[in-house]
């Protein structure tokens, strides 16, 4: 019996959105420096991927074994995409409604965490204070541009990913000649 690929993408996408909203969330009540840290770390810790390939590998078990790479594609792109949207609309909630001033204070937060980075790099105070104007700069506002813009950068990544993943999951059915 095939599963229905677009159900289990849509509901492991909102299994992998939740968590990284829960993440968001939870970390913002806890304070701005352990909200800062959890988003920037957050970025390189894989738990997107590992919930993709648990999905992937039983969806591949309740299709008998077999998944095509795109069945599997469309499976690890939809989820992603789920994820990012959700992730998407609980930041422009988190930043523009609940805590208007959350850019500021992550900006602020960031810009001493570039600063710091820089002078442990043996930096010059110029190029550090070049680097510093340049980030302020673009970090003043939250908005549902700058959120889309990002969103949409970021599933071109996740696309990627999702092909990765897809070339892991994949067991395609072998077809012999008579």
């Amino acid at each position: 019996m095939k599963v229905n690929i677009i159900n289990e993408g849509a509901k492991f996408g909102l299994i992998c959105g939740l968590i990284a909203v829960l993440l968001m969330f939870g970390s913002w009540a806890a304070g701005i420096q352990i909200f800062t840290s959890v988003q920037f770390y957050g970025t390189f810790v894989p738990y997107m991927i590992a919930i993709l390939l648990i999905g992937g590998f039983n969806l591949r078990k309740q299709n008998g074994g077999f998944l095509s790479f795109g069945e599997a594609l469309k499976f690890n792109f939809l989820a992603y995409a789920v994820a990012a949207v959700l992730v998407a609309l609980s930041t422009y909630v988190l930043y523009n409604i609940i805590d208007k001033e959350l850019t500021q204070k992550s900006a602020q937060i960031a810009l001493e965490k570039t600063r710091q980075i820089m002078e442990k790099m043996g930096s010059s105070e110029e190029d550090i204070e070049k680097a510093l104007k340049n980030s302020a700069e673009s970090m003043k506002e939250t908005g549902l541009g700058k959120i889309f813009l990002g969103t949409g950068l970021g599933l071109i990544w996740d696309f990627v990913k999702a092909m990765l993943l897809s070339v892991i999951i994949r067991k395609e059915q072998k077809f012999e000649d008579q």
